[in-house]
Formats: C-alpha cells, sequence, structure tokens
C-alpha cells in the first residue's frame, strides 16, 4: 500500500484503469492531483473503510440497516467527516466508478445513457448511466446523509439529557448546605 492509497477529503473519484500487465488499478482523482494506485477501486475502497475502522461490507449492510434493500447502495467511508460515496454500477463490476458525492457540483444528460458530472473543481467525466439512474444514486446518498445526521444528532440529544439528570440528581445545593 502506498500512503496516498488513504483517501481524505480532498478525494472526490475512483476510475477503474488497467495497466500495461492487464491488471485492473484505479485512477485516484482528488481535488488537486491524481495519481495511480495498484489496487483495484473495490478494493481500494475496501481497504479505506478498514484503514477508518470499518469493511466495504460492514458499510453496505449499515446502508442497508438505513436505507432499506437497494442495489448500488451508497456508503458512508467517514461518519464524523460526513463523507458518503456511491458506485456506479455493482461494486462486483470491473468497470465500477465510485463517487464522492460532497465534491458533485452538477451533472447533465449525454444522451439517453450517459450522464457528464462535473465536480466542485471542474474537473468533468461521462459516466455510463442515465441522467435518471444517476440523479437517484445521488439522492440516496444524501438521504443516508440524512438519515444518519438524524440518528446522529437524536443520540447526542439522548445523551446530553441524560447527563443533565444526573447531574441535577447529584447537586448539593449551596443554600441547603449553609442551613446545616
Amino acid at each position: 500500500m502506498h500512503s496516498d492509497d488513504i483517501m481524505s477529503s480532498e478525494t472526490m473519484l475512483y476510475i477503474p484503469e488497467y495497466d500495461a500487465h492487464g491488471n485492473l488499478c484505479t485512477r485516484v482523482i482528488e481535488r488537486h492531483y491524481e495519481y495511480i494506485s495498484k489496487l483495484a477501486p473495490t478494493k481500494l475502497m475496501d481497504y479505506n473503510l478498514r484503514y477508518f475502522g470499518s469493511s466495504l461490507r460492514g458499510a453496505f449492510d449499515g446502508s442497508k440497516m438505513i436505507l432499506g434493500k437497494l442495489n448500488k447502495n451508497p456508503i458512508v467511508v467517514h461518519e464524523r467527516s460526513n463523507i458518503v460515496w456511491f458506485p456506479s454500477k455493482s461494486y462486483l463490476r470491473p468497470e465500477c466508478k465510485w463517487f464522492a458525492v460532497h465534491h458533485i457540483k452538477d451533472y447533465q444528460a449525454m444522451d439517453k445513457k450517459s450522464t457528464q458530472v462535473i465536480f466542485m473543481n471542474g474537473y468533468e467525466i461521462n459516466v455510463d448511466l442515465s441522467v435518471r439512474a444517476f440523479e437517484n444514486r445521488i439522492q440516496r446518498a444524501f438521504l443516508l446523509k440524512y438519515k444518519l445526521e438524524k440518528r446522529t444528532k437524536n443520540l447526542l440529544v439522548q445523551y446530553d439529557q441524560g447527563k443533565v439528570q444526573r447531574m441535577a440528581n447529584n447537586v448539593i445545593f449551596e443554600d441547603e448546605s449553609e442551613n446545616d
């Protein structure tokens, strides 16, 4: 593994690409930089998820728990940073591209089966998906982010309420202690 193989919030896209020996690799597109990883896109995604304490299987299971059973579910790569990615096709297919939803600025139909994706930094790529299918993947990614944020916020509110209650039960009021 190369230290560049660890994604950051700047990582926008994983594109499958074959090297001169026919090995499936990944062109990693970052906001201001790109390079080739020797890992295939799905293996690179799994490597990053494991680095951050999960796995591809775990990320898909979590997504399925939140969104229900869908094909090509988006996944949470890093919860605290709110980084959600989605695959262009089944992750088992070698031509699957991976998109970081927070870097996508716009998209438009090129024809019935092709969509041009424009990233925040101006980078553009065509993907073999209808604009409707691409839009559905983006919407599911944002729905996953929303539902996860809602659950996390609810958990924090419950934690804060429990903490305040425990503190209230343990407080000795100064006025009462002076009367003793």
